[in-house]
């Protein structure tokens, strides 16, 4: 937002240089982004008498004129069509310099040179060349009456200014004015602020002459219209142009040029109605439920969504309420009667209209940031005197203000000591409650240990006691705080255990040599009915985009367009993981009612075992690859699962009969889509049952470390190729009793030897008894047992 040195002096009484002034705004939050010089004195620019002009020899398009400059007659080369013989025009003379910044960020400066051929010395100047005016249709004419030589600077009324470029963030709708600015630094340098007086009309306007309906109150919580009569439209005087050009606003005429700066002034926006097109004099402000084609007053007809909010008259919709008004009801030079309107508009529907528009203006900037709800009718009855007083107008008695949502004040309580232990100061309470005032926070009471205080409607931002912390601060300014001579350390707090699962989830696939990524939780709705059913998925109600109207039912197409991605770019061997969060229509919601969301990690591999080499090939990355990895997280988590193999040629991981993973490879179908140039594996996990069930097995008590030895026992059988490995190991856990504490594979050998059918699986087996050594003697009944069972339901051999 730009802000203007010299509107702010309205206000308050500066007599700053303008870098402080900056430094002081940045200090408080209102970061100053750029500082802007406007206009010049325009020093060396003198009123000239055109002598003779003639057509240069050499350009069709130029002329050679003789000027007289009052001390001297010089030759101009000009190519305004406009100049001719006898004209009182605006020379810059030689050395002289023009607000007219060039590529170096330097202004130009007027320099002797020639011109096709032709000398010139001097520049005869449009109104945009001295900064003055827009207009470059052509070389300001001056009034003949004028005298060569007379300094530019008294004869036309020049306008010099600063302004500041603040970056105002969203938490802070009371900096988009000049009067929200004004009040932060008057409090900082602890200023009288002067609010603009305004004359309050609390009477009611007669229905017969206005009508005002709100159906959709909750889209609009009030409407305030304010009529004047018998307006002239026509320009606005210097003062208000120089205002609104300094800030970067075209100046349009004196009706429309108010509503601007009561704007930027007050930060409400405002609209002006041409009274007689609105048809019967009555305004309604309404929604539909279809969309509605709408010429807004930029030319363009544009097809407004439904539910959209209007301000319809009589008949017809005249404006999209909070964005933009309509064209046929625009202010023109044939208006006589105007209706001003000032409402409150909720910023959640202007920000979403906005947006669906692609139509950011003026006023849905600062709707959708949330607008002083008590500052309507004040704003509107700002811009009816200023419209009375400019265009000749007659106020009509009375004020039409409907306001069906009354806004509710916030009362807050501030503890001093609070206060000084967060900021480390002694501030006592008075001072505090100063700052406060000055801030416009209505004082209640208070003590030598409190403050008692109501929010103003123009701070929606403070909600809390550390947020009036936050105010005390920033106006004191942190810098001026002084250091503690001794440090004070606070322990940190415990990491909850939710992180700390986390962090060991993630600690456990970066060891397994996996890269994390990140992806958009959000996705386009044809894509996630390819992962999930169409009544499981949960659709945003305002969508960003229609790239993200979808909430991800599962982590599949983050990881499978960031493989896509990173095989077309020459990428040979990707293993990624991600955690986020996924989410599913439920019965029952553990957030929001009605989706359930849950904590999911996913890993994917892809492409070659390894770099191509001359004497070998590499391979690709197979199932087995992630398997490995997908047990090490498990081992990670201490917890132990079954595993099984569904229709679909899915791997499931279970826990006591609860699924917690599975692992799978990409269709072929999927593989186009997503341009994978390798066979893909992914594996997803439900982290937020495996955090219930690790969390349920720390509460489980302490497991000392064992005082004795384990012993280990390799295992070797033969059984038919076509019985999974995860059914021995099932077999073998359940009949090798309670001193078994792990087991595992390691070795898989096929041969002719054994028979064309079979295979070989070798099973390291890992004992423990926390009371005594064991032996062989101890192992040797319960590998007895085990290889009795093996050959029992699966007609295993021992190898020898």
């Amino acid at each position: 937002m730009n802000v203007s040195y010299n509107w702010l002096k309205d206000y308050i009484n500066l007599d700053l240089d303008t870098d402080s002034i900056a430094k002081h705004l940045t200090l408080c939050g209102l970061e100053i982004e750029e500082i802007h010089k406007i206009g010049s004195k325009l020093e060396g620019v003198v009123v000239g008498e055109v002598l003779d002009k003639k057509q240069h020899p050499n350009a069709d398009r130029l002329s050679v004129c003789q000027v007289n400059t009052g001390d001297e007659t010089v030759q101009i080369v000009c190519g305004a069509k406009n100049v001719a013989a006898g004209q009182k025009v605006a020379v810059a003379k030689v050395g002289s310099e023009l607000p007219i910044t060039l590529d170096n960020g330097k202004n130009l400066v007027i320099k002797k040179a020639k011109l096709r051929g032709e000398e010139s010395r001097g520049m005869i100047c449009a109104e945009d060349e001295l900064g003055i005016g827009d207009d470059h249709s052509g070389i300001m004419v001056l009034d003949d009456s004028l005298n060569p030589g007379t300094p530019i600077s008294e004869v036309i009324d020049l306008y010099e200014d600063t302004v500041f470029e603040i970056a105002i963030t969203p938490n802070r709708p009371d900096a988009t004015s000049h009067i929200g600015v004004a009040r932060d630094l008057a409090a900082v340098l602890n200023l009288e602020f002067n609010y603009p007086e305004v004359n309050l009309d609390t009477n009611e306007l007669d229905d017969k002459d206005l009508s005002i309906e709100i159906k959709d109150t909750e889209k609009c919580h009030r409407y305030v219209g304010k009529l004047i009569k018998n307006v002239t439209i026509k320009e606005s005087p210097a003062w208000l142009k120089n205002r609104l050009t300094a800030i970067g606003l075209r100046p349009i005429n004196n009706v429309v040029d108010v509503t601007n700066y009561v704007m930027y002034e007050m930060g409400q926006p405002l609209h002006a109605f041409d009274y007689d097109e609105v048809a019967g004099h009555k305004i309604v402000v309404q929604s539909f439920d279809k969309k509605t084609k709408f010429t807004t007053l930029d030319d363009e007809e544009r097809e407004i969504d439904a539910n959209t909010l209007f301000i319809c008259d009589g008949e017809k919709p005249v404006a999209v309420a909070g964005v933009m008004g309509g064209q046929n009801s625009e202010v023109s030079e044939k208006t006589t009667n105007i209706l001003l309107e000032s409402a409150y508009f909720h910023p959640t529907h202007i920000r979403k209209a906005s947006k669906a528009l692609a139509l950011q203006t003026d006023s849905s900037y600062r709707f959708e940031r949330g607008i002083d709800p008590e500052n309507t009718s004040i704003a509107a009855q700002r811009a009816a005197q200023l419209i009375a007083d400019l265009a000749d107008g007659e106020i009509v008695s009375g004020t039409m203000d409907i306001h069906p949502v009354p806004f509710e004040a916030n009362k807050l309580t501030l503890r001093t000591e609070f206060l000084n232990r967060i900021l480390g100061t002694e501030l006592d309470t008075e001072h505090s409650a100063n700052i406060l005032h000055n801030l416009g926070f209505s004082i209640i009471e208070w003590t030598s240990t409190k403050v008692v205080c109501v929010v103003p409607s123009f701070r929606p931002d403070v909600e809390r006691e550390i947020d009036l912390v936050e105010e005390v601060g920033r106006i004191i300014d942190y810098n001026s705080i002084p250091s503690p001579q001794t440090a004070n350390y606070l322990l940190p707090d415990p990491i909850p255990f939710h992180e700390h699962f986390l962090q060991l989830v993630s600690k456990a696939a970066v060891m397994a040599e996996f890269k994390e990524i990140y992806s958009n939780s959000l996705l386009p709705h044809d894509r996630a009915k390819l992962f999930s059913d169409e009544d499981l998925l949960v659709q945003t109600l305002n969508p960003v985009s229609k790239e993200m109207t979808t909430l991800r039912p599962n982590m599949l197409h983050g990881m499978l367009t960031a493989m896509g991605y990173n095989f077309n770019r020459k990428a040979t061997t990707l293993r990624f993981f991600e955690i986020g969060h996924t989410f599913k229509k439920s019965e029952i919601g553990n957030w929001v009612d009605g989706v359930r969301e849950e904590t999911t990690l996913i890993m994917g591999i892809g492409g070659l075992t390894g770099s191509e080499h001359w004497d070998a090939k590499p391979e690709n990355l197979s199932a087995f690859d992630l398997k490995s990895s997908v047990n090490a997280i498990f081992s990670a988590l201490d917890v132990n699962v079954t595993e099984s193999i569904d229709d679909n040629d899915t791997l499931i991981f279970k826990h006591k009969k609860q699924q917690v993973a599975y692992l799978k490879g990409i269709s072929t179908e999927l593989s186009k889509i997503y341009d994978l140039s390798y066979p893909v594996f992914v594996a997803e996990f439900n982290l937020t049952l495996l955090e219930e069930i690790t969390s349920k097995q720390k509460e489980a008590g302490y497991t000392p470390v064992p005082k004795f030895p384990p012993i280990e026992f390799d295992l070797a059988v033969v059984v038919s190729k076509e019985i999974p490995a995860s059914d021995l190991l099932k077999s073998i856990k359940n009949n090798a009793g309670n001193t078994l504490n792990s087991i595992e594979i390691f070795d898989v050998f096929e041969s002719d030897s054994i028979g064309k059918e079979n295979k070989s699986l070798a099973f390291r087996l890992n004992f423990i008894d926390p009371n005594k050594t064991l032996n062989i003697k101890d192992i040797e009944p319960i590998i007895s047992k085990v290889l009795k069972a093996l050959e029992k339901q699966f007609s295993a051999k021992l190898r020898s």
